[in-house]
């Protein structure tokens, strides 16, 4: 019981700050579709979040797209990892072809929310889309470093 109200504490202690800047996060990832987010329930009374589009409208993640729901995974993601980093040695951010149901902008503005934690911590983003190292290109100018693993689809010789 003391571990349950300890853990209830925490969490509404943290899910302010952490749901802000999840909200934040997903309006520059969405560019600007969905402005907020906001905890809700469910038909059968469980917690879930929500999106909130400019005009109110609300929008359940089982009414997203599989790239916006994406978009929500990576804002909460980051929102977290950057709650927990303050007074903490900072941990590497690797990610794995998470732009892959991104359209082109929005690959934008994720990789420019990816540049920006880059200077609170280290971000190793791996993708085999040469088109996604191309926006980065574009989009960051110098702030990139590339690391081509392998080149072609011939088995490396040991």
């Amino acid at each position: 019981a003391v571990l349950s109200r300890a853990m209830e504490r925490f969490r509404q202690a943290s899910q302010g700050p952490v749901l802000e800047r999840a909200a934040e996060l997903f309006q520059t990832l969405t560019l600007g579709s969905f402005e907020s987010l906001r905890p809700d329930c469910d038909e059968g009374g469980r917690d879930v979040l929500v999106g909130v589009r400019p005009g109110g409208q609300v929008v359940h993640t089982s009414g997203m797209s599989a790239g916006t729901c994406d978009q929500l995974y990576l804002a909460l993601r980051i929102a977290l990892l950057e709650s927990s980093l303050a007074g903490r040695e900072p941990l590497p951010f690797i990610v794995d072809d998470i732009l892959i149901m991104f359209d082109d902008a929005r690959a934008a503005a994720a990789l420019n929310v990816l540049s920006k934690l880059a200077q609170k911590t280290q971000v190793i983003f791996f993708t085999h889309h040469a088109h996604l190292v191309d926006i980065a290109h574009d989009v960051l100018d110098g702030e990139l470093h590339v690391h081509e693993l392998c080149t072609s689809a011939q088995p490396v010789p040991a």
